[in-house]
């Protein structure tokens, strides 16, 4: 139950700031940037509902549901970023993989949120790779570490985060998930997170 009210959950600071968002463009006249902000945010409550009342999507559902949900936080966030979604699936055709509907967007959230730095571009790399009957996914952001956005966030409890990897560990095996700052000569460049869940199709 816990899990199907976080699949219904959508962040209403997010939602404020879309709606903000479109007030502002309204205002300035861009007509263009106003319709599609407009757009982009209904396919993407669309999406929301439809998929929160699933048990499994397939994979390019929920990569065409993250470039969106992305491409709004880019357009509402007053931290500048890009992202860039790889896929390497031994020719299986991303329709064709299952995976559990609203599991991604919540580890994507925390990079934008707590991650990325006001004065220093961000990166954000999600990666699906199918190994040994596995679907693994990692996401890398260059942002301020795991750690310090603990220390920085102490106040901020994020169950949509401990509920995600209990989805994981529920579905796979030990060992299937995996938070790691990404250190290169001694300094923190950022946090990786990793995890598998068996391959599933629905063919």
């Amino acid at each position: 139950l816990e899990q199907k009210a976080l699949q219904l959950q959508m962040n209403p600071h997010f939602i404020f700031n879309v709606l903000n968002g479109i007030k502002a463009l309204g205002n300035t006249g861009k007509i263009d940037e106003l319709n599609k902000t407009i757009s982009q945010f209904s396919v993407l409550l669309r999406s929301i509902l439809n998929n929160s009342r699933k048990e499994e999507i397939s994979l390019q559902e929920e990569i065409d549901y993250l470039k969106n949900y992305i491409e709004l936080e880019q357009n509402m966030s007053s931290k500048l970023f890009t992202f860039q979604i790889h896929t390497n699936l031994n020719n299986i055709d991303p329709e064709e993989i299952l995976i559990p509907s609203m599991l991604i967007q919540p580890f994507i959230e925390n990079c934008i949120k707590h991650g990325i730095q006001l004065n220093k571009e961000g990166k954000i790399d999600v990666n699906f790779d199918v190994i040994h009957n596995f679907l693994n996914c990692t996401i890398i952001d260059n942002g301020i570490g795991f750690n310090q956005s603990k220390k920085e966030n102490q106040n901020h409890s994020s169950i949509a985060i401990k509920v995600s990897k209990e989805r994981i560990e529920k579905i796979s095996t030990k060992n299937s998930f995996l938070i790691n700052e990404v250190v290169e000569a001694t300094k923190i460049k950022g946090t990786k997170v990793w995890f598998k869940i068996p391959l599933k199709t629905d063919y």
